[in-house]
């Protein structure tokens, strides 16, 4: 039978096809405007996440209320500008008028509270530790290094337990017989290599940044390592770091340049051909360090740093050396050669009583912070003390001067012994000394983390929060005082004034300023924090019943005091540090852990 068509179904057919293809195509059109719809409420949820969440009730600045990076990169460009980022939080204490401000450093993160009056300061790290503890932004940077050493961890009793272990490692026996013997060592060392730089330099200014950054390694890793005359480095790498002799050779061995020029222009010196493994890979750690602080969101750089080839290398060697020290000290327990050995035996003492013993990753880290802390620290506090001295003349005058009446005859060929450097004082000896410290300002920030709702100068800051002190305002800062009304402050703080330097003499070096009336030195006559404050300031150790010293209070500051003040005593003996051209002369700042000198040029004359 034939088939025949039928137009009707033909017609139904096409408008089926036509109504399918619409409804395709309305289905694309609403799924695509579905998903432009959902990225845009995500988008809009991760905004609202992302921009800062203020405090209420502490000031801020208005335009960084809606920018999902706030604060950011003004600091980032504030500190590239500059060199240094922490002064840009008292810069912002004049801009918002107000001793107590909030900025916003991060995406997604807390506000941070700044308080920029020092009295409140030292009254927070002192007298409320238990409001506030270690903890947050500071932790998150340089806690990098140093993930399980005391500077990370919160003040619980590990905390306590683990600087009791180490306060053995700086007890004033082993300052001032062991650490005092290596700084006078040393110190003798960077004299002779200035003496060659000199000879061979005909008198003119070179760069002394490099040789501080080495001597300072050398004496961190030495004090930290030797006791009765064993090293422990030398026993774990067979071969002492010699960094300053390096230095030396290096610089005997640079052509002298020819006499023709300006007297002015600087020299350059050859260094070492190569650094040992060890420094280089500190080296790196330290610079990477910086990278992270100097970018616009921490936590994103710091787990791409950690990535790179070279973290991952330096990271590696770090690690391999401290922990071959650490074993050759386990197998010595008992004989007590060195100061890790100390350690160890402190350890097991602890462990003993049933309260914690360190383990080998809390020694790296601990052993890590100690040379790397105390090597920052001392070489750009005596890089400043460079630079402030060739720039007063006349205060440095006066300290040779008070140097040679305690010393007659003293030059760089007739130093001093340690013990005559130890025990003989003058006020304007040490008064110089703290007036160095105060005006290098080496850590230009004071950080915790609150640990409860508290008020700070009448501001409630909630539970949690990252509060930062800048103390700056009282040592590089010529700007006004607030007047804070006295019932603002904290019970603890209103009977502790904590005194204030005359408006316009911040920012200059006057030892004077230590001495009273009378000529007596008096290290407390004006505000001043350069180690911070309370237990957790520069390794302030505080007696939990296992020391026999009854005085370990901050002996991280005490150990910096010392390697200044030898260093700054024997080399004002042995040179005359002549004023340099201004082109040499820079003040501009360069921070990575601290806060250093980007330049350094001395223009030395040896006395003989």
């Amino acid at each position: 039978m034939e088939k025949t068509s039928h137009p009707i179904d033909a017609s139904l057919l096409g408008l089926l096809s036509s109504d399918e293809n619409r409804m395709r195509e309305f289905i694309h059109i609403n799924t695509t405007s579905l998903s432009i719809a959902l990225f845009v409420v995500l988008l809009t949820v991760l905004y609202y996440q992302a921009v800062p969440k203020p405090i209420p009730g502490i000031p801020y600045t208005q335009k960084s209320r809606w920018n999902p990076f706030g604060d950011a990169f003004d600091f980032v460009k504030y500190t590239k500008d500059t060199g240094e980022g922490w002064r840009w939080f008292a810069t912002k204490a004049e801009e918002l008028q107000s001793p107590v401000f909030q900025v916003f450093i991060a995406p997604f993160s807390k506000p941070i509270v700044v308080v920029a009056d020092i009295q409140e300061i030292i009254d927070m790290a002192t007298r409320r530790v238990k409001e506030f503890d270690r903890g947050g932004y500071v932790v998150k940077w340089v806690g990098t290094l140093f993930p399980e050493g005391t500077m990370s961890m919160p003040s619980h009793d590990k905390f306590k337990d683990q600087r009791n272990i180490w306060s053995s490692t700086m007890t004033s026996q082993f300052l001032n017989t062991v650490s005092a013997k290596t700084i006078h060592q040393h110190t003798s060392s960077l004299i002779e290599l200035w003496a060659t730089k000199t000879r061979r330099g005909n008198e003119r200014p070179f760069e002394v940044s490099d040789d501080l950054k080495q001597i300072t390694f050398d004496m961190s890793v030495l004090a930290y390592a030797a006791l009765r005359g064993l090293m422990i480095w030398t026993a774990a790498t067979g071969d002492d770091l010699g960094l300053i002799t390096s230095r030396t050779d290096a610089a005997a061995a640079t052509p002298k340049p020819a006499i023709t020029g300006s007297q002015d222009d600087a020299v350059k010196f050859d260094g070492p051909a190569h650094l040992p493994e060890v420094v280089e890979a500190c080296e790196v750690l330290v610079e990477h360090l910086k990278n992270m602080r100097s970018s616009v969101w921490l936590w994103a750089t710091k787990q791409w740093i950690k990535m790179t080839p070279s973290w991952r290398w330096a990271w590696r060697t770090k690690e391999r050396v401290i922990l071959q020290l650490i074993e050759n000290s386990q197998r010595r327990v008992g004989e007590s050669q060195c100061a890790m050995d100390e350690v160890f035996a402190r350890s097991a003492q602890l462990g003993a009583t049933g309260r914690s013993s360190s383990s080998h990753r809390e020694m790296i880290d601990e052993t890590f912070a100690y040379i790397v802390g105390g090597h920052e620290t001392t070489q750009d506090t005596t890089k400043w003390s460079m630079k402030y001295l060739t720039a007063n003349q006349d205060k440095q005058t006066n300290l040779r001067s008070a140097l040679l009446r305690l010393f007659p005859g003293a030059t760089a060929t007739n130093l001093p012994t340690t013990h005559q450097l130890l025990t003989t004082t003058d006020p304007y000896i040490e008064a110089s000394v703290q007036e160095l410290i105060r005006i290098a300002l080496t850590a230009p920030s004071w950080a915790r983390t609150t640990t409860r709702d508290v008020v700070v100068l009448g501001h409630h800051v909630p539970k949690g929060v990252d509060v930062v002190g800048a103390p700056s305002v009282e040592s590089l800062e010529d700007m006004e005082e607030f007047e804070v009304d006295p019932k603002l402050r904290s019970a603890s703080s209103r009977p502790r004034a904590a005194g204030r330097w005359e408006k316009g003499s911040k920012g200059e070096y006057r030892p004077e300023r230590w001495i009273d009336e009378e000529g007596v030195y008096d290290g407390y006559r004006g505000p001043m924090l350069p180690f911070g404050a309370g237990p957790r300031g520069c390794f302030g150790i505080v007696d939990f019943g296992l020391s026999t010293d009854g005085d370990l209070e901050k002996i991280g500051q005490r150990l910096a005091r010392l390697e200044l003040r030898m260093m700054i005593m024997m080399l004002v003996i042995s040179f005359e540090f002549r004023p340099i051209p201004e082109k040499y002369a820079s003040f501009r700042a360069n921070e990575v852990i601290n806060r250093g000198p980007e330049i350094t040029y001395i223009r030395p004359l040896l006395r003989t």
